[in-house]
């Protein structure tokens, strides 16, 4: 295994996009992966990243971060209101886990449907993870600490954007032309890929 690390952003439902970069920086040597939260809604696949991811984590190659789209569906399936939850893009979620056909009755159904390894992998997911040098996690950290930061959830364009002292990896996967983004470790490069999973920069 490769002594980088990896900070990936957003995913969104992008499965191809997540297998892309997954190959991409296994070619790498197969850098430890952080990723920041966000795996879920926009995209229609957020059923199957989110059953890759735990595999990948299960494995010991990564750690997952919750974002605030894993804490909105926790939220919804805690107090039975999915109101919030549709309303940044839980749908497509719902679908990808019930199918195409959602009944009347769409709590009931995605409960039904909603593994319970998912539900306590999401549980389990920490905000934050944090070194002597670095502090990652899905919103921008305070600026406060000296350390550098890390971070994805405000959309920043298709190019992440990396200063002296923090970096911002949400590329807009998930959504029309948006681009999944790893920023690697120490050396602050980054990869990214397309929408289909193909190498946009190395």
């Amino acid at each position: 295994m490769s002594a980088e690390i990896a900070f990936v952003g957003d995913i969104h439902g992008n499965l191809n996009a997540l297998r892309g970069l997954c190959e991409v920086l296994a070619a790498r040597g197969g850098p430890h992966a952080i990723f920041l939260g966000d795996y879920i809604n926009k995209g229609a696949q957020s059923a199957e990243v989110m059953e890759e991811l735990l595999t990948y984590s299960g494995s010991g190659r990564a750690t997952l971060l919750r974002g605030n789209h894993e804490a909105a569906l926790l939220d919804a399936l805690d107090t039975e209101d999915l109101t919030a939850f549709l309303k940044m893009g839980g749908a497509m979620t719902i679908r990808s886990y019930v199918g195409a056909k959602v009944r009347p009755d769409v709590l009931n159904d995605f409960r039904a449907r909603f593994p319970s390894e998912h539900l306590d992998g999401m549980r389990r997911m920490p905000e934050t993870y944090e070194m002597n040098d670095f502090i990652a996690q899905h919103t921008p950290p305070s600026a406060s600490t000296r350390k550098f930061r890390v971070s994805a959830h405000v959309t920043v364009g298709q190019l992440p954007k990396i200063g002296p002292n923090s970096a911002q990896l949400d590329t807009g996967c998930g959504s029309g032309d948006g681009r999944l983004t790893a920023l690697l470790w120490p050396c602050l490069d980054y990869v990214q890929v397309d929408a289909d999973g193909a190498i946009v920069t190395s």
